[in-house]
């Protein structure tokens, strides 16, 4: 006996009653603003979902017909031949829904989106959202800002017909195969070759990919300009697009700090007191809350776990789960216990609605490119900054980046990198360190050059005190790749020459992510965060980049030491004599050409390069350091210090070291370009130390010097400079080399942009001395290379320093 079963319940104004039969469930639905409609569910007769739909819409069996593939989740979608149907429950109408674009299969690039579903009438508007303003919702210009909000309609959509519980049915095949430029992967979609690939609904989300083609210009080809009337080529990307639904419950955000490193996200809060709009920045992190919030370690409620990409090479697999551990002791100090960890990408039969370009999920890509390089990012709600997905991508060739760097940086230490290819137990570790380091991305750090200047030089050759503090630099986010300043006799540990999670990062871990305990608002744990990042005041190796700092000789890339360049980078020379020294024995083989050799000698060239920018930034440079209130932020160095710079690039810099000029090792690599090699080397450097932005700092900081502080004026660094670009004059045989004598030509090609500015560039700098210093230095100099010339000691240095004179004088002489 079938059994029936009455429920009656006020829907709109409407009784609705719904009647379950052993044969199957028929609900009929009449509401006032939508026509009825008979939906039929599994089992029920074929009849029922017959009824005619007036106002436009079709019966629902005619628009989801039995060919549909069905998939259930955020909503219901049906993908009909070339037709993809989204079934819009009423629930998550207006709602916040993050749209994630992600290139997939080596098309790397990615757009984030917040969107609304609206109903307007018989249709329903895709609209974006933006979170840039806000104000609190008991003020009274809340519904002002809210208005401001009033993001662009992305599409609109007819409603076809109505699903279950009066879901809306409509037709969004065109956002995935049309020129909807939110949508689009590639430029001018061509319709009959784009196409989609899969959909699959899952319970937070929407996950479509799709196959787009479309035109986009050829690459250049590299070393030429681009072709002015290049024509489009045809190009084919996979997109994968994500919808995810926003927490309903969002994470209370964390008001950023700037003496603790955070990337954040801003909004413009009308709502404050400060009678001004007041722009809020909230730092990025993952949701953590402990399992047990009244034990001091706890477990998280949700870790945060890296999905490895099934592309990476499985011996690299391990390295990979180390990299993403090596966070684990840093969170631990912030009170939870197995925060985060990697683990490999499920499969179809363990997960079958997995995706590795899910919004739901962070994901550790390997990619299959010649680039060398590796990134770290996230996708955030921008309500609070809560890191939804972390992604790093690893590009193969970081391998033989990691190479380079480290044969150049660390061979003098290592002896497993002097010989090639890298044991693979040498080659995992080396990119577990690149991984680490793009975590501390994705789960919310930007970098921290300042790092690598917080440990004393000598500090960082005693092993006792790289053991004791875990490497010679307090952050894993710096660029100080590898301990090069480190001589063999201190015997560093092999492990700690390669950067770790240090002290500084454990400190960051904790400021960002430790819970406060009673705190309802961001407001609320302002003064418990300003006490932890007070602990800076008496421990240097906490802080932090000053962001506006362009001055601080601290804050440089590949650096190590470099509160201290001078001698830092002079271990650093000791060791790359060393190091060139063998690089035929490293590179050489008779089975291979000299492609290796070459490469390794121009990296040598290279840092050779850093070694002595890290020494030119303290001309004009100044020790920075963020304070609250408290005291100065940027201090000038001394003239001692910087005079002591200037020094080291006359005996370093511009003189060329003789162990570049090896004519056994130059002979192998190219039939010529040494001399051009070493003459752009160090122009570069002499570009670097007489530079607009630093003769402008000396000059400045000559006007406001303070009772006590002398300056080191601009007059002083032209003299110093001299003394060693053009030492030769002072002798009584005059002779100078072919790099010397192309050294002494830039000289006067950098003095001459000064006094007769480039065409195109302002003319005259009204507010500052540069250009009378400048001219007056150059007559200078004029002078002196009169008075050697008659001490020529050959041909050659007699017509260069004829020419050079002949070049004074028309720089002297020009008109603008």
């Amino acid at each position: 006996m079938a059994e029936l079963i009455g429920r009656v319940r006020d829907w709109g104004g409407v009784a609705v009653l719904c009647t379950v039969l052993l044969g199957g469930c028929t609900w009929l639905r009449v509401g006032p603003d939508e026509p009825p409609t008979a939906v039929r569910s599994a089992g029920a007769p074929a009849d029922s979902a017959r009824a005619s739909a007036p106002g436009g819409a079709k019966a629902y069996d005619r628009v989801v017909t039995s060919e549909a593939r069905t998939s259930r989740g955020l909503f219901v979608t049906h993908q009909i031949g070339e037709k993809l149907l989204f079934e819009i429950p009423r629930r998550e109408l207006d709602t916040d829904m993050l749209l994630v674009t992600r290139g997939s299969a080596g098309s790397v690039f990615s757009r984030d989106r917040v969107v609304r579903w609206e109903r307007s009438g018989n249709r329903v508007l895709l609209r974006e959202q933006t979170y840039r303003l806000t104000a609190d919702s008991t003020q009274a210009i809340h519904s002002a800002v809210q208005a401001q909000r009033f993001g662009p309609i992305i599409a609109t959509f007819a409603i076809e017909t109505f699903g279950p519980d009066s879901a809306l049915v409509i037709d969004v095949s065109r956002l995935y195969t049309t020129n909807i430029t939110e949508f689009a992967g590639v430029n001018g979609l061509v319709t009959e070759r784009t196409f989609i690939e899969s959909v699959a609904a899952n319970p937070e989300s929407i996950e479509i990919e799709a196959t787009q083609t479309g035109s986009v210009l050829p690459p250049p080809t590299p070393g030429l300009p681009s072709a002015p009337n290049a024509r489009p080529v045809t190009a084919s990307a996979r997109v994968h697009w994500s919808m995810v639904r926003l927490p309903r419950e969002p994470m209370m955000a964390r008001l950023r700090d700037r003496r603790v490193g955070y990337i954040y996200t801003t909004v413009l809060d009308y709502g404050r007191p400060e009678h001004r709009a007041v722009e809020r920045d909230y730092i990025v992190r993952y949701r953590l809350e402990k399992r047990d919030p009244n034990a001091a370690i706890s477990e998280p409620v949700k870790p945060i776990v890296f999905y490895i990409d099934p592309a990476m090479p499985r011996w690299m697999v391990p390295w990979a789960k180390k990299a993403v551990a090596a966070w684990q002791p840093a969170f631990e100090a912030a009170g939870f216990r197995n925060a985060i960890y990697a683990r490999e990408a499920p499969d179809v039969a363990e997960d079958p609605h997995f995706s590795m370009q899910g919004a739901r999920y962070s994901v550790m890509h390997w990619r299959p490119s010649t680039v060398a390089n590796a990134t770290g990012s996230q996708v955030i709600d921008p309500r609070t900054g809560e890191i939804l997905r972390g992604e790093v991508n690893v590009y193969h060739n970081i391998m033989d980046l990691m190479r380079n760097w480290y044969f150049i940086q660390a061979s003098h230490l290592d002896p497993r990198a002097r010989t090639l290819p890298f044991p693979d137990s040498l080659m995992g570790r080396l990119v577990q360190n690149v991984i680490t380091h793009e975590v501390g991305h994705a789960i919310g750090f930007p970098h921290n050059m300042k790092s690598s200047s917080l440990y004393p030089a000598d500090s960082i050759r005693s092993r006792t005190f790289v053991e004791r503090m875990g490497g010679h630099a307090p952050s894993v986010m710096d660029y100080a790749r590898f301990n090069y300043v480190a001589q063999p006799e201190d015997y560093i540990p092999l492990d700690l020459i390669i950067p770790n999670v240090g002290p500084y990062d454990h400190f960051a871990v904790t400021w960002g992510y430790r819970p406060i305990p009673g705190t309802r608002s961001p407001d609320d744990e302002v003064a418990t965060l300003n006490r932890w990042a007070s602990v800076q005041d008496t421990v240097p190796w906490l802080r932090y980049e000053v962001e506006d700092a362009t001055s601080d000789h601290g804050e440089q890339v590949e650096a190590v030491g470099d509160a201290d360049a001078v001698t830092s980078s002079t271990y650093a020379l000791r060791n790359l004599e060393r190091i060139v020294g063998w690089l035929r024995q490293t590179a050489e083989r008779p089975d291979r050409d000299y492609t290796t050799l070459n490469e390794l000698y121009g990296e040598a060239v290279t840092q050779w390069g850093r070694y002595m920018g890290h020494v030119a930034s303290a001309v004009g440079g100044a020790e920075s350091r963020e304070r609250f209130g408290t005291g100065i932020r940027f201090a000038p160095l001394s003239r001692e210090r910087q005079r002591d710079a200037v020094r080291f690039l006359n005996r370093n810099a511009f003189h060329t070291p003789a162990w570049f000029r090896d004519p056994e090792l130059l002979r192998r690599i190219e039939s010529e370009g040494a001399v051009e090699r070493i003459r752009s080397a160090q122009a570069a450097v002499l570009n670097n130390v007489l530079s607009g932005f630093r003769t402008r700092r000396l000059i400045e900081y000559e006007a406001t010097a303070t009772a006590g502080y002398r300056p080191y004026t601009v007059a002083e660094l032209l003299s110093d400079v001299r003394g060693g670009v053009w030492e030769e004059l002072d002798r009584g045989s005059v002779k100078i080399d072919v790099y010397r004598r192309n050294l002494q030509r830039h000289y006067i090609a950098v003095q001459a942009r000064y006094v007769v500015p480039p065409t195109g560039t302002a003319a005259f700098n009204a507010a500052s001395d540069e250009r009378a210093i400048m001219r007056g230095h150059l007559i200078e100099l004029r002078r002196d290379i009169n008075n050697a010339l008659p001490r020529a000691a050959d041909a050659m240095t007699r017509m260069h320093l004829r020419d050079l004179d002949h070049e004074i004088a028309r720089v002297l002489e020009a008109r603008r």
